[in-house]
C-alpha cells in the first residue's frame, strides 16, 4: 500500500495544495450549493415510512383513485370541567363560522358535543392531494393548522374555556416542527460544552475552528451530493434524515481531522519544513482513514435491504456524510493548515528539537513512535493488569455490559402518537382533552377500499368489528367504494393496531371484497411490522458486513470476530441501559421500532473507525517489534498491544467523547425517536471509549495471543521463521498500510 500512502501525501505539496483548495471551492460552488435544497425531498408524513407492499401503502394508491378533494383533520376541541355554558356553546359557533370563512377549499361541519356536556369538538378539514405528503404540502398544512390555532386562540383560558387542535393535521404540523422547538438555552449551553471539548481534543484555541470550517464544507457538498441523488433515484428523505447527515458529517470531520492533526504535530516536530511534516502525517493516517472509511460505508450500506424506506434512504445518506468527511480531513483541512502556518496550532505550536540537527529538512532523529500521537494510555496499574490477568479484565468487562444489555427485556416497542413528543404541543394537549369526551381516534379516520358489488357487506363486517364505530360509505368509483370509520382508541395505542388487525381480519373474511385497510393506525401497524423485518434481517448484516471488513483489513479472523463482538455487546448495553431508563427515568412509555436497528448502525459505524485505528497501531508494534527482533518477553505481543493502545487512546478518547457531545445535543429535539436514537449512540460512544477500547478489546486481544491474528500471524511470528529459514513473505515498509500495516 506503498502507492497510497503516497497518493494520500499529494495534498501536502507545495502547488498542490492550492489545487485541492481550487477543487473544493469548485465542489462548494457546483455542488454544494444544491445541498440548500434538500429539504424540499423530505417526507415526514408515515405512509412514506411503509414499503410498497404493504396494505396500508396499497389502501393510499387505491384512495388517490377516487375523485374529490382529500382531507386531513384538525380537530377543534373545547371543554369545560364544568358543562359548557352557553356563551361557549356561541364561542364554538362564532369560531366556525370564521373557519369557514378563512378555509374556504376546506371542511368545517356541525360541532359535536359530548354526552356530560363538557366538551365540544369541531372537525376541520385541511385540503390535501393524499395522506403521503411532500415537503411543500407539509408546509400548507401546518400554515392550515396554525390559522386554525390563531382563530380558536388554542392553548389558551378563555374565561376557564380550554381549546386545543388536535387531529392527524395537527400531528402532522407537530412533527414537521419539532426541529424548532427545541430548547434554545440549553442547546446553546450544550454548544459550549461541545467548543470547549474541541478546543481540549485538538490543543489549540483556533484549530479547533479551522476543523469545524472545514467540516461545514464537507456538510454542504455532502447534502448538495445526497439531494442530487436523491432527485435522480427517487429516495425518501426525512427531518431526521438532514439532522443526521448533519451531525455525521460534522461529526466524522472532526474525528479524523484528530487523527490527521495529531500526526501533523507528530511531523512537526521533526521536520522543518511544514510541508515535509504534512507530507509524513498524510502518509500514516491518510490511508488508515481511508480504510476505515470504507468499512464504515460498507456498514452503513447494508441499510438498502431494509423494507423501511426511510431507513433505506439512510443508508447512502451516511455514506455520502463519511466519504466527505473523509475526504474534508485528508484533502481539504491539510491545505488549509498549510496555507496558514504553524500559528493555527496555537498555544501548543510543535517544533524540531534544537538539538536535533537537520538533513534535508528532516531531524536526524526521525519522527518518534513517542511523540504526540502515543500521548495518554492506559494507567501504569491498568496496563500491569491488563498484562498480568487480561482474562478477568474481559470477563469483567462482559460481565458489566451483559448485566446492562438485560435492560432489552423490558423492552416495549412502538410508540402511540402522543407519546412521540418529549414536550406537549398542541395536537397531544387536544388529545388529552378529548379522551374519554369522543372515540380516541377521532381526527384519525381509518379506510377501507374495497370492491363496489361487496360494499354492503364489507360495511357491515366494519360495523360488527369491535374497536371502530361511524363506519359508512363516503364514495365509489370505477367498481370500488371507500369506507371510513373511527378507531375508539387512542392514535397510535396496542389497542388501536390491535383493531386495525381484527379489522384486516374482517374484510378479508368477505367474499369477492379484495377489501384493503389504511389510515394512520394501518400506517403505523405495517410501520411496526416492517422494522421487526429489518430488525431480523438488517441489523445481522450490519454485524456481518463489520466482521468481513475487519477481518480484510486486519487479515485476522478471530480478532475481527472478537472486535465484532465487542461492538455488538457495546450496543446491547446502551440499548439496554436506554431502554430501562426510558420509563422511570425519561418518562418515555416505549421505543420506536427504528431504534434497536439505527443505533447498532450508528454505534458500529462509530466504533468502527477508532477499531480500525487501534488495531492498525497494535499492527505496527508489532512490526517494529518485529525488526528489532523482539520477542514475546520484549516488545512481543503484550507489549505491542499496550503500546499500540497508549500511542491511539488519546486521540479516540478525544473523538469519541466529541461524538457523544454532537449526538447529545441531538437528543435536545423534542422528539422521543430522535432522543432516544441519542442517547443510545451518545452513551455507546462513552462505553466505548472509557471501557470497551481501553480495558475489553486490549484484554481479548492478550488473551487470545498469536492466535487473535490468524490466519494472517503477527509480524514477530513471521520474523522468528525467517530467522529460522522459513520463507516469508516481503516484510511491508513502516509506511505501508491496510494489507500490512495499517498506522495512525
Amino acid at each position: 500500500m506503498q502507492r497510497v500512502a503516497r497518493f494520500a501525501a499529494i495534498p501536502a505539496g507545495r502547488r498542490a495544495k492550492w489545487l485541492f483548495l481550487l477543487l473544493w471551492l469548485v465542489l462548494l460552488v457546483l455542488i454544494g450549493s444544491q445541498g440548500s435544497k434538500m429539504f424540499t425531498l423530505q417526507k415526514n408524513s408515515g405512509i412514506s415510512n411503509v414499503p410498497g407492499s404493504a396494505e396500508s401503502a396499497q389502501t393510499e394508491e387505491r384512495y388517490q383513485e377516487f375523485p374529490g378533494r382529500k382531507h386531513l383533520s384538525a380537530v377543534v376541541v373545547y371543554h369545560r370541567d364544568s358543562q359548557l355554558t352557553e356563551a361557549d356553546r356561541k364561542t364554538v359557533d362564532d369560531d366556525r363560522a370564521v373557519l369557514a370563512r378563512k378555509l374556504p377549499k376546506g371542511e368545517v361541519p356541525a360541532a359535536e358535543f359530548s354526552r356530560d356536556g363538557t366538551t365540544a369538538h369541531v372537525d376541520v378539514g385541511i385540503p390535501v392531494r393524499g395522506n403521503d405528503l411532500s415537503f411543500d404540502e407539509t408546509e400548507k398544512v401546518t400554515d392550515a393548522v396554525d390559522a386554525v390555532e390563531r382563530t380558536v386562540r388554542a392553548g389558551e383560558a378563555r374565561g376557564g374555556l380550554e381549546t386545543a387542535v388536535t387531529g392527524q393535521a395537527a400531528y402532522t404540523s407537530a412533527s414537521a416542527g419539532v426541529m424548532g422547538d427545541a430548547n434554545v438555552p440549553l442547546f446553546l449551553a450544550v454548544l459550549l460544552l461541545l467548543v470547549l471539548l474541541l478546543a481540549c481534543a485538538f490543543r489549540g484555541a483556533v484549530l479547533w475552528g479551522v476543523v469545524l470550517a472545514c467540516g461545514g464544507f464537507g456538510m454542504a457538498v455532502a447534502e448538495g451530493v445526497v439531494y442530487l441523488l436523491g432527485k435522480a433515484a427517487g429516495l425518501t428523505y426525512t427531518t431526521l434524515s438532514q439532522g443526521l447527515l448533519t451531525v455525521l458529517a460534522l461529526g466524522a470531520a472532526v474525528h479524523y481531522g484528530l487523527l490527521v492533526t495529531a500526526r501533523y504535530r507528530e511531523g512537526l516536530r521533526a521536520y522543518e519544513d511544514k510541508h515535509a511534516a504534512m507530507a509524513h502525517a498524510l502518509r500514516r493516517a491518510g490511508p488508515t482513514a481511508l480504510a476505515a472509511a470504507g468499512a464504515v460505508v460498507v456498514t452503513l450500506l447494508c441499510l438498502t435491504a431494509a423494507d423501511v424506506t426511510s431507513t433505506q434512504a439512510l443508508g447512502p445518506v451516511c455514506a455520502v456524510a463519511v466519504l466527505c468527511a473523509v475526504a474534508v480531513a485528508t484533502t481539504l483541512l491539510p491545505p488549509v493548515l498549510l496555507v496558514f502556518g504553524r500559528w493555527l496550532l496555537w498555544p501548543d505550536v510543535p517544533r524540531p528539537a534544537a538539538d536535533a540537527p537537520s538533513v534535508n529538512g528532516l531531524s536526524a532523529d526521525g519522527p518518534s513512535a513517542d511523540g504526540p500521537s502515543a500521548e495518554g494510555g492506559a494507567s501504569p496499574r491498568a496496563a500491569g493488569l491488563l498484562r498480568r490477568r487480561p482474562r478477568a479484565v474481559w470477563a469483567g468487562c462482559a460481565a458489566l455490559l451483559g448485566a446492562l444489555a438485560l435492560g432489552l427485556f423490558a423492552t416495549s416497542t412502538g410508540l402511540a402518537a402522543d407519546e412521540g413528543f418529549s414536550s406537549e404541543p398542541q395536537a397531544v394537549a387536544g388529545q388529552r382533552l378529548l379522551a374519554g369526551h369522543a372515540p380516541g381516534g377521532t381526527g384519525h379516520p381509518v379506510t377501507v377500499v374495497t370492491a363496489s358489488a361487496a360494499a354492503d357487506r364489507t360495511l357491515a363486517a366494519v360495523r360488527d368489528t369491535e374497536g371502530v364505530t361511524g363506519a359508512r360509505k363516503v364514495a365509489e368509483h370505477e367498481g370500488r367504494a371507500l369506507l371510513t370509520a373511527t378507531p375508539t382508541a387512542a392514535p397510535g395505542s396496542a389497542a388501536a393496531l390491535d383493531g386495525v388487525e381484527r379489522l384486516r381480519d374482517a374484510v378479508h373474511a368477505v367474499k369477492g371484497a379484495r377489501a384493503v385497510v389504511g389510515g394512520a393506525d394501518a400506517v403505523a401497524l405495517d410501520t411496526r411490522e416492517a422494522a421487526a423485518r429489518d430488525r431480523a434481517l438488517v441489523a445481522p448484516l450490519v454485524l456481518l458486513a463489520l466482521a468481513v471488513c475487519l477481518g480484510l483489513l486486519l487479515r485476522a479472523v478471530l480478532a475481527a470476530l472478537l472486535l465484532t463482538g465487542a461492538v455488538a455487546l457495546t450496543w446491547a448495553a446502551t440499548l439496554g441501559l436506554v431502554t430501562a431508563a426510558s420509563g422511570p427515568v425519561l418518562g418515555f412509555e416505549g421505543q420506536d421500532p427504528t431504534l434497536a436497528l439505527h443505533s447498532l448502525l450508528y454505534v458500529a459505524v462509530l466504533a468502527a473507525g477508532s477499531t480500525v485505528f487501534l488495531m492498525s497501531r497494535i499492527r505496527t508494534e508489532h512490526a517494529e517489534s518485529a525488526e528489532s527482533g523482539g520477542s514475546g518477553s520484549g516488545l512481543g505481543s503484550p507489549e505491542a498491544v499496550l503500546r499500540g493502545l497508549a500511542a491511539t487512546s488519546r486521540v479516540t478518547f478525544w473523538a469519541g467523547l466529541v461524538l457523544a457531545g454532537v449526538f447529545g445535543a441531538l437528543g435536545l429535539i423534542p422528539s422521543v425517536p430522535v432522543t432516544q436514537t441519542a442517547l443510545v449512540v451518545a452513551l455507546g460512544m462513552l462505553l466505548d471509549v472509557c471501557l470497551v477500547r481501553p480495558l475489553l478489546v486490549p484484554a481479548l486481544l492478550l488473551d487470545a495471543g498469536e492466535r487473535s491474528w490468524w490466519p494472517g500471524g503477527t509480524p514477530e511470528r513471521t520474523e522468528r521463521n525467517r530467522v529460522s529459514g522459513i520463507p516469508r513473505p516481503r516484510s511491508p515498509e513502516p509506511a505501508e498500510t491496510m494489507s500490512g500495516d495499517l498506522d495512525v
